[in-house]
């Protein structure tokens, strides 16, 4: 390129040029320091690029920003500037990476002209093209809705599916739609695990959890609240004459990005109006090893004993949002679907599993998990994965299960490993029974990363210091994020699993059938190998995983 030849040979060339009437490219080909190729290419960003100084005073089309996805311009660091014929321009860092260019040209039919910008241009750019547009195109989106607010049938016009959220609206498009399709992006770019819609009294609140961490991101008028809460009523099929009742349902959409995004949705009443929560289910890749997941290399070795045992119950237990559901997945991708029969009951059947029977559980026609898990036990299978163990009913199936010579898999809501124990005991199970049957269980939490972006080390502070138990004057360095626009301020960008695995014995066995206290058994459990969450994590804080300081 021009931009790499040397000063003096350039200085010689202008001067050649002076009062020939050549264009000086002409004279560049002609010596062989450039070709006629990126000739063509430099003269093409010219004409793009005018006289603006910087890549925020371009003005670009938004059918070219529809042609580039938001997610595949940030992960390939590519900027589209402008089309000129069937050639497409875009700014790279890295113009001999022949697989995005390839992947750019399939996905927009042109020919991709590459010119080469610095990783700062890059990133500056991006963010004006696409941060600073949607941050702007909801309130635009609201304000056309507002507008069209009783001039249309809002409700007729919610009526439309979705089914791909890249394509462009036509005109006649309700700007209801509009507006649900930005949220729905929105969440889908941003990394949003959850959709929370809450109705307040003078507006509806839209906020979005990310790493873990709700956060504000609209408000929409009192006057559009009921219509853009009807379209995902009716995305879910959903009964829209009825909101007085709790209702669930589910949608799939096609991302701007090509892939294929499930939502899981529950509305409910409340004082002022309806509450909508909707869980994003994305793509999972059923091959992810253990050590992709968060395990620990010794930890690696101990679950999988649990897995390949022939009979047996193993738990994962954590709150809402801990991630047991991909452990689960994980754990269901690591058996062999040629020689073992895999049958799951789920509620609902989050992730469709080639290889894998998954039933649908379904209480309007009394298929619970616990009669759905009594019937498959005739379906011959070798391991069975409830979706979560509820009640009573379902507990006792699933320990009948693992006593015939069944691998059962399933999830508890608990705080950590060995209060699973006491919670099954108090759901009617005996203690003996118990101790015979579970083979382990795994206690999970997600912890946010801090942004490796903005991250600055510090000493800890004496409260820290106290909290991680560490004595005085013994170093610790940590970290922390300082806000940033890659983590949107906050200091933390993507999450880190954390692992507390409980095994089985022979002396945990005659302590449970003792009815020993649970500081008794963890005690135990921990003299035996066992890592409970607490020190995972002051371990991770004081070097090994320094960069994850927030449960």
């Amino acid at each position: 390129m021009l931009g790499l030849q040397p000063q003096d040979k350039v200085n010689e060339i202008i001067t050649a040029q002076q009062g020939t009437g050549r264009k000086i490219g002409e004279l560049f080909v002609q010596r062989d320091m450039i070709s006629e190729k990126d000739l063509e290419d430099l003269l093409i960003l010219q004409d793009l690029l005018g006289n603006h100084a910087s890549i925020s005073q371009i003005t670009i089309e938004p059918k070219l920003m529809q042609m580039v996805p938001a997610q595949f311009a940030k992960q390939n660091g590519v900027i589209p500037f402008g089309k000129i014929g069937r050639r497409l321009v875009v700014g790279m860092s890295r113009p001999d990476d022949v697989k995005t260019l390839d992947s750019l040209s399939l996905l927009t039919g042109f020919l991709v002209v590459p010119v080469v910008l610095s990783d700062q241009r890059i990133k500056e750019g991006l963010s004006h093209l696409f941060e600073k547009k949607s941050e702007t195109s909801n309130q635009d989106a609201i304000a056309r809705a507002v507008k069209s607010a009783g001039k249309e049938d809002a409700l007729l016009a919610a009526a439309r599916k979705i089914e791909d959220l890249g394509a462009t609206n036509s005109e006649s498009d309700a700007p209801i739609i509009e507006l649900v399709n930005s949220i729905l992006n929105d969440s889908i770019e941003s990394g949003t695990s959850d959709i929370h819609l809450e109705a307040r009294e003078n507006y509806l609140e839209v906020r979005f959890r990310m790493d873990g961490v709700l956060t504000k991101v609209l408000e929409v008028p009192k006057s559009i609240e009921m219509s853009v809460c009807t379209r995902f009523m009716v995305l879910s099929n959903m009964n829209i004459t009825e909101k007085r009742r709790p209702q669930d349902g589910r949608f799939s959409v096609k991302s701007r990005a090509g892939d294929k995004i499930d939502f899981r949705v529950s509305m409910i009443s409340t004082h002022f109006g309806m509450k909508l929560c909707l869980r994003l289910l994305r793509p999972m890749n059923m091959n992810r090893s253990l050590t992709e997941l968060g395990f620990d290399p010794d930890d690696v070795a101990k679950y999988q004993r649990l897995l390949h045992a022939p009979s047996g119950i193993v738990l994962v237990t954590g709150p809402t949002g801990s991630g047991k559901s991909s452990t689960l997945y994980a754990s269901l991708g690591m058996m062999s679907k040629d020689t073992e029969s895999v049958i799951t009951i789920e509620d609902p059947v989050e992730f469709p599993c080639d290889g894998i029977s998954q039933i649908q559980v379904n209480a309007k026609i009394d298929l619970t998990f616990a009669t759905a898990l009594r019937t498959i036990l005739r379906q011959d299978p070798d391991v069975i994965m409830v979706g979560e163990i509820r009640d009573h009913e379902t507990c006792e199936a699933a320990v009948h299960a693992a006593m015939t010579g069944h691998l059962v898999l399933s999830t508890l809501h608990t705080n950590d490993a060995v209060q699973t124990i006491n919670r099954l005991i108090e759901m009617g199970v005996p203690p003996y029974m118990v101790s015979s049957t579970v083979t382990g269980v795994v206690a999970q939490r997600l912890l946010r990363r801090v942004c490796l972006k903005c991250k600055v080390e510090y000493q800890a502070t004496p409260e820290e210091r106290e909290f991680l138990g560490l004595a005085d004057g013994e170093p610790c360095t940590l970290a922390k994020g300082e806000g940033c626009e890659h983590c949107k301020q906050t200091g933390f960008k993507g999450q880190l699993a954390i692992f507390e695995i409980f095994i089985m014995s022979k002396r945990l066995q005659t302590l449970i059938n003792n009815g020993d206290s649970v500081l008794s058994i963890t005690e135990v459990a921990k003299a035996e190998g066992m890592t409970t969450l607490m020190d995972v994590h002051h371990r991770g804080s004081q070097g090994r995983r320094h960069d994850h300081a927030d449960g």
